[in-house]
């Protein structure tokens, strides 16, 4: 039975190729196809259609003669070519027959499992085109799919002597509190390979892994630079106005997520009622939900993606926290916002230390139900996960903000209003063009120069300039040189 109505495919032929679809007008040879497969398993999945020609999206169809050898082709790099074994889904190629031409169809599913090569070569597909991964993307890729062990992998130039003996001590001495048995704290480097925290080399020496740097280093910024949590608290519910307040938080593991805590915690709003004679206070969200989501930032990022920290976004009317890396294998969004996922941990050492540490990990497995109890409780709308080259949680509050400063004359402004009309529409004018491109950037995850001019018709030397505005204000991050530069949030 065909698994694609006749009208998906023909939707699929019209839409022409695209990061998920290649036409082909005959069967390439095995090791081309084996290419273009894996570089779809690499990414997104895809279908391959053989027997249309792609200029035009012409059916051409493939000759009876040759339908078996078309199939032998796709199972040739399927089963032997790519490594390891591609299965499709179907497993078997199928032939459609449209406007009374057959069709092979190759169906590659989504994979989020192993990373495939074909001809030794780790392929995957960019827009229309395969290309071979990188040596950073194919780590960066292992790393999402938690094929990599960051965690025990020593510590670039870091020594023994980076490593916080006190906090070590502190550790192990609370830990031997809790457990059956006191151990003494005899030989550091013993301890910490114990807890994978440090590891020795060939030469003999003992360095810290990452792990171990992360949560007893003197300075871990020093060596791992993206570990940090930036943030920022803005004037509206887009950015657009700039930022009020806004922090870089360093330290070790756990003084990342009790200044993130007390960063939210200092800006948020809290109303109260009067029940009897005690007074309720009513914050805007659950604090507790909320320094939860944190701790899963911290604990499950992908730490090997440099140059990305964690940010949390205070907006009027929601609060966002953005963590590098995707979700692993097994677990899906829709089971996020059911409170239907089982602990599955990216940094198993890191979430062990914790665990030890009283009132950080005991809800363990159980902290994404604990973000849908505790908006449910306070009236909220259940917490929002989205999964695109990051992870977002994103908590909005019951309705509107009762007061949003206006464009240009925010809340913390002291600027009084232009009292010139033709000034005020100007700049009224500028705000809407700032709004516009904040809407493109949340949606799209980044905006070019000529993606903003063809959005808005300015021309290219406004564009730069709104565009370097909001980089001012801090709303937006430019990244890259010149001709490949793009925008997006800090």
């Amino acid at each position: 039975m065909a698994t694609l109505s006749e009208t998906t495919i023909r939707r699929l032929i019209v839409g022409g190729e695209t990061a998920t679809v290649e036409l082909k007008v005959a069967s390439p040879r095995p090791v081309e196809m084996a290419e273009r497969l894996c570089g779809m398993a690499n990414a997104r999945g895809g279908v391959v259609i053989v027997g249309v020609e792609d200029a035009e999206r012409r059916i051409v169809g493939v000759q009876d003669e040759r339908l078996a050898l078309t199939k032998d082709v796709i199972l040739r790099a399927t089963r032997q070519i790519i490594k390891p074994a591609l299965v499709l889904d179907p497993p078997e190629p199928e032939v459609y027959l449209i406007d009374g031409k057959h069709l092979v169809v190759a169906t590659v599913p989504p994979n989020s499992g192993p990373i495939y090569q074909a001809g030794g070569v780790c392929w995957v597909r960019r827009g229309t085109f395969t290309v071979p991964l990188t040596v950073p993307e194919m780590l960066e890729l292992a790393n999402d799919r938690g094929l990599q062990d960051w965690e025990v992998l020593p510590t670039r130039r870091a020594t023994m002597h980076d490593i916080d003996l006190e906090r070590v001590e502190a550790y192990v001495s609370q830990r031997s509190t809790r457990g059956r048995h006191a151990s003494r704290f005899e030989d550091v480097e013993q301890v910490l390979i114990g807890m994978e925290c440090a590891i020795p080399t060939p030469r003999g020496e003992v360095v810290p892994t990452n792990a171990g740097m992360l949560f007893f280093g003197r300075y871990p910024q020093q060596f791992i630079i993206q570990a940090e949590v930036v943030c920022v608290l803005y004037r509206d519910a887009l950015g657009v106005g700039g930022y009020v307040d806004r922090k870089i938080i360093t330290g070790t593991t756990q003084e990342l997520i009790d200044e993130a805590e007390i960063f939210l915690n200092k800006h948020m709003t809290v109303g109260a009622k009067i029940e009897g004679w005690k007074r309720i206070d009513l914050p805007d969200y659950p604090i507790e939900a909320l320094r939860e989501a944190i701790v899963n930032a911290v604990i499950h990022r992908d730490y090997s993606r440099r140059g990305e920290s964690i940010r949390v976004f205070y907006y009027a009317d929601r609060v966002e926290i953005h963590s590098p890396g995707l979700l692993l294998p097994g677990i899906t969004v829709e089971q996020m916002q059911r409170g239907e996922v089982s602990s599955k941990l990216r940094n198993p050492i890191l979430a062990g230390l914790l665990r030890d540490i009283p009132g950080y990990m005991e809800r363990i497995g159980s902290g994404i139900r604990l973000m849908l109890n505790e908006t449910k409780e306070m009236g909220l709308p259940p917490p929002e996960f989205k999964e695109q080259s990051e992870f977002v949680v994103t908590f909005r509050k019951a309705t509107a903000p009762k007061k949003v400063a206006p464009p240009g004359a925010t809340l913390w402004s002291e600027e009084e209003p232009d009292s010139t009309t033709g000034m005020n529409t100007a700049r009224e004018q500028l705000e809407q063009r700032f709004t516009l491109i904040m809407q493109y950037v949340r949606e799209h995850e980044q905006i070019t120069n000529r993606e903003y001019r063809e959005l808005a018709g300015v021309s290219e030397s406004t564009a730069l300039r709104d565009l370097e505005t909001l980089v001012e204000r801090g709303s937006l991050q430019r990244v890259g040189k010149r001709r490949g530069r793009h925008y997006r949030l800090p």
